[in-house]
This record gives C-alpha cells, sequence and structure tokens, in this order.
C-alpha cells in the first residue's frame, strides 16, 4: 500500500485498500448474520403472511383497487431496511469495543470510507431483499404493482440512504455494544410502527398522522406507496428523506469514534 509523505494514500492504494475493507465487511456479514435475519429473512416471512392472508381475502381494498398484498408490499421494503439498518449498531460497536476499529484506524483511513464500505455490504442485503420481496409478491401471491421505474427507483434509494443513515447515527453516538442492544432494539420498533406496519397513518388523526408521515421510516412508505399506485412519489416524502441523509450523514461521520 502506497503512501504520500503527509500519510495519505495514492490513488491505487487508496483502492487497495477500500476492496481489502469492503471483503472484511462481507466477512463480517456472513459470520454474524444478524442483517441477513433481519433485513431479508424477516421481510420473507411478512410477505409470506400478507400474501396468505390476501389469498384468504382476495379483491380490492377499501375500494382502492388494489389488493391486500398490493398495499403491503411497499411496507415490507421499508421494513426490510430498517431490518439490516438495524443491525449497523450490533455490529460496528462492536467492532469498536473488540478493538477492531482501533487497528483500523492506524491506517490513513478516513472514517467516510469505513462507513461507505459497510453502507456498500448493505446495500448488496437490501438488493436482494427488493429482488425477493416484489419477484415473489409478483410471482407468488400475483401482485400487479404499476410503476414507473425511475420515480420507484429514486424512492428506494433515499428510503435506503435515509434510513441506513439514521443507523450509522446510532452507531456514532452509542458507546457499547449493550447500550447498542437496549437502544437498537428501541429505535427498530419505533421504525416499524412510524412506517405504518401496525396502524395505517391514514386511520390514526393528527397530531400522530403527522408524525409518521414526516418520520425517516414514514416517509419512506409513504413514497415508495406513492411511486407504487400514483405513479410518481409524493414529493414532500422525497425531500424530507433527502433532508434526513443530509442531516443524519453530517451526524454519523462528525461524531464516528474508532475508540
Amino acid at each position: 500500500m502506497k503512501a504520500l509523505p503527509g500519510g495519505e494514500l495514492t490513488g491505487h492504494g487508496s483502492r487497495a485498500q477500500f476492496s481489502e475493507l469492503l471483503k472484511v465487511q462481507a466477512k463480517l456479514a456472513l459470520r454474524e448474520p444478524i442483517g441477513v435475519l433481519a433485513g431479508v429473512g424477516l421481510p420473507t416471512i411478512l410477505l409470506a403472511v400478507f400474501g396468505f392472508i390476501g389469498q384468504a381475502r382476495p379483491g380490492d381494498v377499501g375500494d382502492s383497487g388494489q389488493t391486500i398484498i398490493d398495499l403491503w408490499i411497499p411496507t415490507i421494503l421499508v421494513i426490510s431496511f430498517i431490518g439490516i439498518a438495524g443491525s449497523l449498531p450490533n455490529t460496528l460497536v462492536r467492532d469498536r469495543e473488540i478493538g477492531w476499529l482501533r487497528r483500523v484506524s492506524t491506517t490513513p483511513l478516513h472514517p467516510s470510507r469505513l462507513l461507505a464500505a459497510q453502507l456498500i455490504s448493505d446495500l448488496v442485503l437490501a438488493a436482494a431483499a427488493v429482488v425477493i420481496v416484489i419477484a415473489g409478491g409478483a410471482l407468488l401471491f400475483g401482485a400487479s404493482l404499476h410503476v414507473q421505474i425511475l420515480p420507484f427507483a429514486a424512492s428506494l434509494l433515499l428510503a435506503i440512504a435515509d434510513i441506513f443513515a439514521l443507523g450509522l447515527v446510532l452507531v456514532a453516538v452509542i458507546p457499547s455494544q449493550t447500550v447498542a442492544q437496549v437502544v437498537g432494539g428501541v429505535v427498530f420498533f419505533a421504525l416499524m410502527f412510524l412506517s405504518g406496519l401496525w396502524v395505517n397513518p391514514a386511520q390514526v388523526g393528527d397530531p400522530l398522522r403527522t408524525i409518521m408521515y414526516y418520520s425517516p421510516s414514514g416517509a419512506a412508505a409513504k413514497a415508495l406507496l406513492d411511486a407504487a399506485f400514483n405513479g410518481s412519489p409524493s414529493y414532500i416524502a422525497l425531500l424530507t428523506m433527502a433532508v434526513y441523509t443530509a442531516i443524519f450523514g453530517f451526524i454519523a461521520i462528525r461524531y464516528f469514534r474508532w475508540e
């Protein structure tokens, strides 16, 4: 690995180091598959549950023109992203406690590159979950999502960035793995509630409805629902997610600690 006199890596050395970091993150993800179970396993179970409910109760839901599985697929996608993001504090805070992050800090590696490697690893899981949920919903349970690719893709990417960035904030500020398990669990279930898993925001009154729509997971669910069924996502929901992503990303990088 080549470095400049000031300690900065050359372009080739930087790319080689980042490649090695990606390999390490992939091995860690397979060794302790919390993200796989929460981000892929749980959404698969939810897809099966709502798919069988939809088969038992076919037809439109509330004259919406959509079936149960149609309406739930976007929310299940958000649950997947929450599950993956929820694994971040457990893994990275643990790595900080056992000293692995301290060893990484002895290299000329900026925290943003470590966080980027973790995000890329998790993006692979998110992509797998998206394929499983959408393809499984269509092939196994007859979901009929009629989406415009670009608006739906933009909503997906912002939803992932928004929720993953929140997970990285928890990594940056939580002091220990014990605290990470407690705080991460609370945030995990709070985000699932705000996404509309248990109650649809349209069924509650203000101010709870407003809180749900403008929460990180609630805005993600609304954007995906609108993109799936209304042709284009809510621009307010997209703007909300973009603002959250910028704020959470800044906090995560600013307060990231190696030890």
